[in-house]
């Protein structure tokens, strides 16, 4: 039997049975899985836009923010001076038993 053939047959369970009585081996296949050398290469999209197009996404983003802005609750209130609490342990306050 091929393993392209047995492997929607057998494979879920061999996975499982190595997993539990091989971890070792079974971590040594899954790194054996992940590529070595993984190409990143920066880019940045910006830079393909035109002048109009720029002006335009800023213009956009203005407009979104006035609109949020507008939309935004405002709390209105006074500033209270509270006196501050005594430091723990100084004995200044004691809880009430219950």
């Amino acid at each position: 039997m091929r393993v392209a053939e047995g492997f929607p047959i057998h494979g879920e369970k061999a996975i499982a049975k190595v997993r539990r009585t091989q971890p070792a081996a079974y971590l040594k296949i899954l790194a054996l899985l992940v590529p070595r050398e993984h190409k990143v290469e920066a880019s940045n999209p910006l830079k393909k836009l035109t002048d109009e197009e720029l002006e335009a996404m800023v213009e956009y983003l203005k407009a979104a923010l006035e609109a949020e802005a507008q939309s935004a609750k405002v709390i209105e209130g006074q500033v209270e001076v509270v006196s501050s609490l005594p430091a723990p342990g100084s004995g200044g306050t004691k809880m009430p038993k219950t």
